[in-house]
């Protein structure tokens, strides 16, 4: 795995802009010429993708960061559509978020998917699920093929662009670094390295 992650390191320093620098410990990567955040707290975006079986794995680490963020930490999740079978589940998270049920559904949409064995990957199978679990089918299907949606998508895509993200899981700090779990050993070192480098931009920060 520490092979891989070399060969990976080492392409992101040849071919990247931004371009990625290389840490001792091989646990992230710093990022320079990055675009930068629109906020005024330190923001950590996490990529994803509703069908990735990591992204599922590495949810409950997910949960334990946004459960423990500091008053100046924010954590944005950004479902990817790089192709076009993940373009249904990037709408659905957007539509979700639209009515204010993302938190609600978007745990239970992974357990659906990788523990129940349903894949969610059209419309109609999102709206019955949603429905199932006691929320309003109808308006989540307006807002599935909404502009709103749309540009959402758009923008998210637009910015993993700019991070030259390829893959998810991926969780970029403040935009200035890079991390995952094929990074680390384990998805509990992985939520140390993310407070590590919180804690390291907060810093930065002063």
């Amino acid at each position: 795995m520490r092979k891989n992650i070399l060969v990976t390191v080492i392409m992101l320093l040849f071919f990247a802009n931004p371009t990625y620098a290389e840490n001792d410990s091989q646990k992230y990567v710093q990022i320079s010429n990055s675009p930068q955040t629109e906020h005024d707290k330190i923001v950590i975006y996490e990529f994803f993708w509703y069908g990735c079986p990591h992204c599922f794995n590495i949810e409950p680490t997910i949960v334990k960061i946004e459960s423990n963020l500091n008053q100046d930490t924010v954590l944005i999740k950004l479902p990817l559509a790089l192709k076009e079978s993940w373009v249904n589940h990037a709408k659905a998270f957007f539509s979700m978020q639209q009515m204010n049920i993302d938190n609600n559904l978007h745990s239970k949409i992974f357990e659906e998917i990788h523990i129940n064995g349903n894949r969610l990957d059209t419309k109609s199978t999102l709206v019955d699920f949603i429905d199932s679990e006691g929320f309003d089918g109808s308006s989540f299907s307006k807002n599935f093929d909404s502009f709103g949606t749309e540009i959402r998508i758009k923008k998210a895509n637009k910015l993993a662009r700019q991070y030259q993200i390829t893959s998810v899981p991926t969780i970029i700090i403040n935009g200035k670094y890079l991390t995952s779990g094929s990074f680390v050993s384990s998805y509990e070192e992985l939520y140390d390295v993310v407070n590590f480098l919180v804690e390291k931009e907060r810093v930065n920060l002063r």
